[in-house]
């Protein structure tokens, strides 16, 4: 379902924004240059004043991007795809994980206060946060559009309000 939806009995599915993402992905591939040419100028350093031209580069740098790209082809989609967030003005649930799923449950009546965390390009970017406090549990649900993370507020401030209104 697309984000947002309302699913079976008016709760609501919302999926994580795939802009955080790509702003991931080019963050990986500045640092994964900034390597490189710091190997360059390690190499660079070692030969003219140790004439030591043979710096293992293809030993340090081979070994960090193997593990980017596992880490960039696998594991971020994958977690990307999997998190999933129901929300209704009874319960909240957060299903997501790597490798074993874990599912969050928390009653909307339980939540005693919720922040919202957007970032300055937060429409752009994607990197909006919601953090829901209750007493003895905290629930963080990243990687929000601003729409979703406000109307999730919404909803669950609305719940609060209600509470303290007696209705």
């Amino acid at each position: 379902m697309p984000t947002g939806q309302k699913g079976v009995r008016g709760i609501k599915i919302y999926k994580l924004s795939k802009r955080p993402l790509v702003l991931i992905y080019l963050l990986l591939g500045g640092a994964l240059l900034l390597i490189r040419y710091a190997l360059d100028l390690i190499t660079w350093l070692l030969d003219r004043y140790l004439h030591y031209n043979n710096f293992a580069d293809y030993y340090v740098l081979l070994p960090v991007w193997v593990i980017t790209a596992t880490f960039a082809v696998l594991v971020l989609p994958f977690y990307f795809h999997k998190a999933r967030f129901t929300v209704s003005a009874k319960e909240i649930t957060a299903k997501g994980g790597l490798f074993f799923t874990s599912k969050q449950f928390m009653l909307t009546s339980s939540v005693m206060s919720v922040t919202t965390v957007m970032m300055p390009l937060g429409r752009f970017t994607g990197m909006n946060f919601l953090i829901l406090n209750a007493l003895g549990s905290r629930l963080l649900i990243p990687f929000l559009s601003r729409k979703d993370a406000e109307e999730i507020a919404d909803i669950v401030n609305g719940s609060i309000r209600k509470r303290g209104d007696g209705r």
